[in-house]
């Protein structure tokens, strides 16, 4: 895990971006594929972790916006991109099918009631085709992570 205190520059608006995934998982890598291109077409470092529990690792005292990108199994098609501005209506407005052992909906629950909780949040799921070992990011996923980095980069834009 990338901590924060490596130099992990907040935009002026104290934007948090956490990016979650296994990269030898197939598409179960498209959070740190979305912190790569972060990296090298926008400048933006992002904290990566592998499971959502590590969330709770995360200190959250000077954050006003909390983005968390992971993969979700796939419930309609592959490369969908899932987006939520709320913790209490992210597990029912979509099934959350993580391949996690706590998924995302249960670790910012437990997060919340823990710590101090930012004012804003944005979650983006990206459902996935394949979850093998060894088996590089779909097409289908790549596109959206493309389209999830450019999103985010906005945020930090914003602050310009």
């Amino acid at each position: 895990m990338q901590l924060i205190s490596s130099g992990l520059r907040l935009s002026k608006s104290r934007v948090l971006v956490v990016c979650i995934g296994n990269r030898v998982r197939g598409d179960d890598g498209a959070g740190q594929r979305v912190a790569d291109i972060l990296e090298s077409e926008h400048g933006i470092t992002a904290v990566r972790v592998q499971t959502p529990a590590e969330l709770l690792n995360i200190p959250l005292d000077d954050v006003s916006h909390l983005v968390v990108v992971d993969a979700l199994e796939r419930v309609s098609r592959s490369g969908e991109i899932h987006r939520f501005q709320s913790v209490e209506n992210l597990s029912t407005a979509v099934p959350w099918r993580s391949t996690h052992t706590m998924s995302v909906p249960e670790a910012l629950k437990l997060m919340k009631l823990l710590t101090t909780f930012p004012e804003k949040i944005t979650i983006y799921g990206i459902e996935g085709e394949s979850f093998q070992p060894g088996v590089g990011i779909s097409e289908g996923v790549e596109k959206a992570c493309r389209i999830v980095a450019k999103e985010i980069a906005k945020f930090f834009s914003r602050d310009e």
